[in-house]
């Protein structure tokens, strides 16, 4: 169980960073996730690290593609998957919106943010009924950027 206590300073916020998990198949290279154009992508967890807190967690997790709606969860890990099939081959903004609980501390919001570059799709060379998901067992792709915060 986690409790937060207020603090006599509003405005102060905690000091960490977010780990971002993309799933194995993800291309993500200096904040940038290249994606072929109809092919879906994953971020399988977002958490706190390197905190300075007692105990930090993490409440909403939005997330959003050029300012556009926003897909909201609630449930840890953070799991979503997005379909790149709406969107058009070039560079768009993806948007983590992040509600941050610290015990100490006031309640924050962060963003972490990263560019998507959506490529021409990729001819369909497969021969149909293989298995394509993480066919060499790869590892997931983990990111940790430091976040922009702001009190609540």
């Amino acid at each position: 169980m986690l409790l937060l206590a207020a603090c006599s300073d509003d405005d102060k916020v905690p000091e960490f960073d977010v780990e971002v998990t993309f799933a194995p198949d993800v291309n993500v290279v200096d904040n940038v996730i290249t994606v072929p154009q109809g092919e879906s992508f994953t971020i399988e967890s977002v958490r706190p690290v390197n905190s300075n807190a007692k105990e930090i967690t993490f409440g909403t997790v939005t997330y959003q593609i050029d300012y556009g709606m926003g897909f909201p969860t609630m449930a840890q890990p953070y799991t979503v998957t997005f379909n790149t099939d709406g969107l058009r081959v070039g560079r768009h903004l993806l948007r983590i919106f992040i509600g941050v609980w610290a015990v100490d501390y006031s309640p924050a919001n962060a963003i972490v943010s990263y560019y998507l570059d959506i490529t021409e799709p990729e001819p369909d060379d497969t021969t149909p009924g293989g298995d394509e998901t993480n066919p060499d067992g790869e590892a997931a792709v983990v990111v940790v950027a430091h976040p922009s915060v702001k009190p609540a």
